[in-house]
């Protein structure tokens, strides 16, 4: 388990995250550790300012264009988000 935790809910601490920040949303890939499964797991979602300015998880799907998703998971793996046996798997299915 890794000691340096980005960021911690209720529900899951962020340990890692790529990021690509824009006026409207920040789309994200994060690896968390689900806290009452005590797991990590690949989460693959967005952040917006509400109305007061801070930065809010919205519980809705990511939609992006293939263009900005390739550019989220390239930085997902500059960030080292997905482990050697994923990466390994996915190049194998390329």
């Amino acid at each position: 388990m890794m000691n340096n935790i980005v960021k911690s809910t209720n529900y899951c601490d962020v340990l890692k995250e790529a990021k690509i920040v824009s006026e409207d949303i920040t789309p994200v890939i994060e690896l968390i550790r689900v806290k009452d499964l005590d797991r990590e797991e690949i989460r693959f979602a967005y952040y917006k300012k509400d109305k007061n300015g801070r930065t809010i998880l919205v519980p809705r799907p990511l939609d992006l264009e293939s263009h900005d998703l390739l550019m989220l998971l390239k930085e997902a793996i500059k960030e080292n988000i997905f482990n050697d046996d994923f990466k390994r798997e996915l190049k194998l299915l390329l």
